[in-house]
């Protein structure tokens, strides 16, 4: 049976100050048996759930930066949420294309976090949200904002005529299914499978255009002519965003935290390979989703190391170092300081000859138990020493291993 959330007494002065107090205490059993036995008149459910948004208030600090006061939140909608970052980056794409105040549906608005950046943003926003639970908590998140929440199906929901563009963001976890052992619930691979399948927003793109926030590996005899971008955020992929009415176009773009603006690059290209060079230029993720890595290629005066591997080569130092400093990050650039064959002992030789804090081990095409590795050939830790990088990658007749340093600004 799903837990009713008690959103009114959450929202109210008695539970905003129950979950406060439950934040200072250092783990949620020690919440709940203090503040059960503080406030005994209280029902326990409700205890436990003001202990419970304590915790997801402080995963919040700890995953993005931004303090929790102001929210209501479900693990799950935590796991599914939009970076803000990312959110706030889509509101401004969402205005260049469809209008400063376009009216935008959100069709499966979760937590509201895209809601509320697109309304911060001045946009029009209505939400839709199918379980009475979320939309409640939603109702909460968007308080102080002017986006309006309405608790429906998507699926069954009459869009208005006004409506300029249609946000959707599928449900891709399955809430009903055994757990991690981190608590994290399992990602559904299959698109048709997504809540609302892709089937129906496919279907409902022939009526309007559509946004939609889709999972990074998502292919492209499902995409079809759809236009597609992948987004890294401060160099994680967190997802890919695509929009119909398009003509398959490809593309990457690159958030950071710490950037003024993002950078952009065209995708759908092959890139060529090239002779290894001394350095290793390992690029975003959301590039290489995007088939965009000849803006690197071009860039270093190189190449892919072989046809089936991303990552770059280079032997032009002065092209390569001209990465090194930019932000958003494109690539990690790496110096090669060996080349080796794949073999354990001659590894553990040629790492024992520099000296290094740690060693990080990086695989592609190779079914390498990295861990284990990096035990047996990782003997000795110099403290304050930087770091080496172990590159190992699929090659015919023999896979190859590189010895590398990280190269920083």
């Amino acid at each position: 049976m799903v837990e009713v959330i008690s959103v009114e007494w959450l929202s109210s002065v008695e539970g905003q100050t129950i979950i406060d107090e439950a934040s200072g205490f250092g783990d949620p059993l020690t919440a709940s048996t203090r503040l059960r036995k503080k406030y005994a008149s209280i029902d326990a459910s409700r205890i436990t759930q003001a202990v419970s948004q304590a915790a997801l208030r402080k995963k919040l600090q700890n995953r993005w930066g931004i303090t929790g006061a102001d929210f209501l939140l479900t693990e799950d909608g935590l796991e599914q949420a939009s970076r803000p970052l990312v959110a706030q980056y889509r509101a401004r794409w969402i205005q260049q294309r469809f209008g400063t105040h376009a009216h935008v549906l959100d069709m499966t608005c979760g937590l509201g976090f895209d809601a509320l950046a697109m309304a911060q943003a001045g946009l029009k926003v209505t939400c839709v949200e199918r379980d009475e639970n979320i939309a409640a908590l939603a109702a909460f998140n968007l308080r102080n904002s002017s986006a309006q929440v309405v608790h429906a199906d998507a699926t069954d929901f009459l869009v208005e005529a006004d409506v300029d563009v249609v946000f959707v963001d599928p449900a891709r976890r399955d809430p009903q299914a055994a757990r991690k052992a981190d608590g994290s619930s399992y990602r559904i691979f299959n698109p048709d499978d997504w809540s609302p399948s892709w089937s129906f927003i496919q279907t409902l793109s022939q009526r309007l255009p559509v946004v939609a926030k889709v999972a990074p590996g998502i292919g492209d005899e499902s995409l079809g002519t759809w236009d597609c971008r992948w987004i890294s955020a401060d160099g994680d992929l967190v997802e890919a965003t695509a929009s119909s009415g398009g003509t398959a176009l490809r593309g990457a773009t690159l958030l950071s935290s710490s950037a003024s603006e993002p950078l952009s690059v065209a995708g759908g290209n092959n890139t060529s390979p090239s002779p290894l060079g001394q350095w290793l230029v390992i690029p975003d993720a959301a590039l290489v989703r995007a088939s965009a890595l000849d803006y690197l290629a071009d860039r270093i005066n190189g190449g892919l190391v072989n046809e089936h591997i991303a990552w770059l080569t280079s032997a032009d130092e002065l092209s390569v170092r001209s990465l090194i400093g930019l932000d958003p990050a494109p690539a990690m650039v790496l110096h090669v300081e060996a080349v080796l064959p794949v073999s354990e002992k001659l590894i553990t030789q040629e790492v024992a000859r520099h000296e290094a804090s740690g060693l990080t081990v990086m695989t592609r095409g190779v079914n390498i138990n990295v861990d284990a590795l990096r035990k047996k050939v990782f003997k000795n830790k110099t403290p304050g020493a930087p770091e080496l990088v172990l590159a190992i990658y699929r090659e015919d007749p023999n896979n190859v291993a590189l010895l590398c340093r990280r190269i920083i600004a």
